[in-house]
């Protein structure tokens, strides 16, 4: 063997050590992201169960707002971004919302019950919407 194959062969060999290393450094990274995504559903597990339990309204409100930020940072993690804002109206478009009530009539505007998640430009749930009673007065 030539001193010429010798250095092709151990440039491929190195070459394929760093992408291997490259991989492995990924896997890793992306362990590491779900980890952490996994802690921060365990928390939002055990929040719900406080505020399942919880006694008096300030208790349950306190444990809810944990829940909330309990989820939402889980939510992160994972890549996951909120669509809308609550009791937002909004003009109704089936495509994009799904309406929590049966109708005789397709409802010009509704109101946001529940917001919608992405990720990415994936809609993976849609908001949830109620129409508007003009007649109820607040």
């Amino acid at each position: 063997m030539s001193a010429g194959d010798k250095k092709s062969k151990s440039k491929k060999s190195a070459a394929r050590k760093r992408a291997a290393q490259g991989v492995s450094l990924t896997d890793a990274l992306a362990e590491a992201a779900w980890s952490e995504a996994d802690a921060a559903l365990a928390q939002a597990l055990a929040d719900f169960d406080e505020a399942d339990t919880a006694d008096g309204k300030a208790a349950r409100k306190d444990a809810m707002a944990r829940l909330g930020q309990a989820l939402s940072r889980a939510g992160r993690k994972r890549g996951l971004a909120r669509v809308g804002e609550l009791d937002e109206e909004v003009d109704f478009d089936a495509e994009a919302y799904d309406l929590n009530a049966a109708v005789a009539k397709t409802p010009k505007t509704v109101r946001i019950q529940a917001r919608g998640v992405t990720r990415g430009g994936e809609m993976l749930a849609k908001p949830r919407v109620a129409p508007v009673d003009r007649n109820k007065r607040s």
